[in-house]
């Protein structure tokens, strides 16, 4: 794979491959529990989702070393220029910032905090 340099790539741009590799990595966790089409898709929308991505980026970046902390600021106060109805305007902005994560730590090969974000998820499902 070529490589990207995170601290050059826009935040937005970084959140458009984020949200490739979120969604995967959320398809992959639940096909492996066995799950039939209809309660995956059900379980998958639960997690990829703004609302939802906003949450878990407010429970993940203190947590975070401060390379990925200043991504996610980066990306949150990135020139977004269209919003959704589904969500308020920061949650799109912190759900951005959430997708910008799962790039960087996609980028850097840093599968753990993947996982760190899926278990929050799932955590999160489950209250």
């Amino acid at each position: 794979m070529e490589h990207v340099d995170l601290k050059e790539t826009s935040g937005v741009v970084l959140a458009y491959l984020g949200d490739a590799v979120w969604e995967l990595c959320i398809r992959k966790y639940w096909i492996s529990k066995g799950l039939n089409l209809q309660n995956l898709n059900k379980r998958v929308k639960e997690c990829v989702n703004a609302k939802r991505q906003s949450v878990l980026y407010k429970e993940i970046v203190p947590l975070l070393e401060e390379k990925y902390q200043m991504l996610g600021n980066r990306a949150k106060n990135g020139n977004i220029k269209t919003f959704p109805k589904s969500c308020s305007v920061l949650e799109y902005k912190e759900a951005t910032a959430f997708e910008a994560l799962i790039a960087g730590f996609y980028v850097d090969g840093r599968e753990d905090l993947i996982e760190l974000a899926i278990k929050k998820c799932i955590e999160g499902e489950k209250r």
